[in-house]
């Protein structure tokens, strides 16, 4: 009877004292820290960075590029996008593309006095209707990114809108694309 009784002792023993892996609680212990709102962030940034995977794990593969410069230089093509199309389509464009905020966010600040988008900043209406291809020119400097691979990056982006956005979006991008292409 007493070694009845001592077992779920020595058991509980045992198991609090072997050796465990807490990283996942650790996780989660951050999380709960924050507020509400940074929870609900931090839960959700994995799904949506993992949605927009597809995209930038395709121009990442067949470019050769970093994550960071595929999101800018994805980033930078919505930038313009938006810039030439109405708040309805870039609206309609965006939604096709998961994380598309995220993509424009990660675009390298720029500043207005240098590079090309500088130069045309200063040419007054002429240069204002090419602004915005060079700040995509800009842009993939910035980055690192060859000129050469504008249009193949358009390309990639082409395919995974006929593949996965909805109807129209292929041609509301390169509508929105017009003036760099």
């Amino acid at each position: 009877m007493k070694l009845a009784s001592a077992l779920p002792v020595l058991v509980t023993v045992l198991i609090f004292s072997a050796p465990t892996s807490a990283g996942w609680l650790d996780n989660v212990t951050e999380i709960t820290k924050k507020p509400a709102t940074e929870q609900a962030k931090a839960i959700a940034q994995p799904a949506a960075s993992e949605q927009s995977s597809a995209l930038v794990s395709s121009v990442m593969s067949q470019l050769g590029l970093s994550q960071t410069q595929a999101e800018g230089g994805l980033g930078s093509l919505l930038n313009l996008a938006q810039t030439n199309l109405g708040n309805n389509d870039f609206s309609q464009l965006s939604n096709s593309i998961p994380n598309a905020d995220g993509l424009m966010a990660a675009v390298p600040a720029l500043s207005s006095d240098n590079g090309m988008s500088g130069l045309l900043s200063k040419a007054g209406n002429l240069g204002s209707s090419l602004k915005g291809s060079a700040m995509v020119y800009d842009a993939f400097e910035k980055l690192g990114i060859s000129k050469d691979y504008i249009v193949p990056m358009v390309d990639i982006a082409k395919n995974y809108l006929q593949q996965s956005g909805g109807e129209g979006t292929v041609d509301l991008l390169m509508k929105g694309l017009g003036s760099i292409l």
